[in-house]
C-alpha cells in the first residue's frame, strides 16, 4: 500500500514539473506604444518607445520595426521608405526607443509599424509577440500606430 502511494504520488509530482514549464504559446505582448496612437501635436524631436511584457531579442524587435511618413492602413511589404534612425534598449531589454536621425516634419501623420515575428530573448525557439490589441490598427501581419506632429 505505501509502494503504491509513493508511486503516484512521484507520478503526480513528476507530471506536474514537467507541465509548469510547458507553455503551447509562450509569448510576449506590448505593454505600451509612446506616442500613443493617435496622438496630435507631437513633437518633431519625439523618440519612438515600445515596450514589452518580456526582455526582446533586440535584433528580431529592431527589424521589423519602421517609422514611416503617412497615415498607412496596411503594413507595408517592406520597410524600403522607413526613416533612418538609431535604437536604445533598456538593461532589461524590454523597452526599444527609436530616434530618427533627423527631425520629423511639421503637422505631418507619422505611422509606426511593428511586424509580427518579433522573439523573444534568448529563447532561440522563435517565440513571438501575440497580443497587439489597444495600441493601435491591428493588420493581417502587424500593427500600425499613428500620430500626428505639432504645427
Amino acid at each position: 500500500m505505501n509502494t503504491f502511494k509513493i508511486t503516484s504520488l512521484s507520478t503526480v509530482l513528476i507530471l506536474g514539473m514537467w507541465t509548469v514549464g510547458c507553455e503551447d504559446n509562450p509569448s510576449s505582448e506590448i505593454v505600451s506604444i509612446s506616442p500613443s496612437n493617435g496622438s496630435r501635436g507631437v513633437a518633431k524631436t519625439t523618440e519612438i518607445k515600445v515596450e514589452f511584457s518580456e526582455s526582446m531579442n533586440e535584433m528580431s524587435c529592431e527589424s521589423k520595426f519602421a517609422l514611416i511618413m503617412g497615415n498607412l492602413e496596411d503594413m507595408p511589404s517592406d520597410f524600403d521608405h522607413a526613416i533612418s534612425g538609431t535604437f536604445n534598449w533598456d538593461e532589461g531589454q524590454s523597452i526599444m526607443t527609436f530616434h530618427s536621425d533627423s527631425t520629423l516634419m511639421d503637422s505631418v501623420m507619422y505611422s509606426i509599424c511593428l511586424k509580427e515575428g518579433m522573439e523573444m530573448h534568448g529563447n532561440g525557439m522563435g517565440m513571438m509577440m501575440s497580443s497587439m490589441s489597444g495600441h493601435g490598427s491591428s493588420t493581417v501581419n502587424g500593427i500600425i500606430s499613428k500620430f500626428e506632429t505639432v504645427k
